[in-house]
């Protein structure tokens, strides 16, 4: 199996920084429902709002400077950058075996993915469907490291008993 779109392992260290404390914060504004909107707030300088998209009113745009909360944006893309590097970092020996392991953890994080997208597609209506789409974004890649480094550190040491 070719690897060439592996990165190195010594990224795997930064991608576990990244990705333990953005999935705590992620999970702790999900569950508290924090207001992301009250923080790390950038007011935009006057003609930026024409290079984003960003919701304007009904009535069309304000001559008021607009001001953007980056708090989940800022937690999204630390998650995501540290899950990609997680899954993506080569392991210190990377074997047949890991790469299979690799293989299934793959097929099983899409396929979890697609079921539970299914289902909470089926059971979830109005905005709420729009929460299930965002935390989509997380899931296959989640999914795949969980059962990835389940596989491949903490099985083993069943086993062995």
């Amino acid at each position: 199996m070719n690897n060439h779109l592996m990165i190195a392992h010594h990224w795997k260290m930064l991608g576990w920084i990244l990705t333990i404390p953005a999935f705590a914060a992620g999970l702790y504004c999900m569950l508290m429902e924090v207001s992301m909107d009250d923080y790390l707030q950038v007011t935009l300088p006057n003609g930026m709002e024409r290079f984003l998209w960003i919701d304007q009113s009904i009535f069309g745009p304000s001559n008021k400077p607009i001001t953007l909360a980056l708090l989940d944006e800022l937690i999204s893309i630390t998650l995501l950058s540290g899950l990609i590097l997680l899954a993506f970092s080569k392991e210190k020996v990377e074997d047949e075996w890991i790469q299979r392991v690799r293989l299934d953890s793959l097929q099983w994080a899409v396929l979890i993915n697609s079921v539970l997208l299914i289902v909470f597609i089926v059971f979830t209506h109005g905005f709420p469907c729009l929460n299930v789409m965002v935390y989509n974004m997380f899931t296959p890649l989640l999914i795949f490291v969980a059962r990835f480094y389940f596989i491949l550190r903490i099985k083993p040491s069943f086993s062995n008993n």
